[in-house]
């Protein structure tokens, strides 16, 4: 699942906290997500240690931002709906 199936996924289940169908948010699921991007941020890690140019870098620094600013969003999502 690449970052933006992750955030899409995310969005889906911030939408249905909001609309009170918080039981349709199966825990495991959430886990599942934050799984991926855990595997996603050290994938980013990896490719920057391995990056010589500093514009890449630039980029996957931001993505790993991005992907760092997700993981606490659904660690926040799980905390919530357990």
């Amino acid at each position: 699942m690449g970052l933006s199936k992750s955030t899409e996924k995310l969005s889906k289940y911030y939408a249905r906290l909001n609309a009170g169908k918080v039981k349709k948010i199966k825990p495991s699921h959430v886990q599942k997500v934050i799984d991926k991007l855990e595997a996603h941020e050290r994938a980013l890690l990896e490719e920057i240690e391995t990056t010589h140019k500093p514009e890449k870098k630039a980029r996957l620094n931001r993505k790993r931002t991005t992907t760092q600013e997700q993981l606490e969003k659904a660690r926040w999502l799980l905390n919530e709906i357990t």
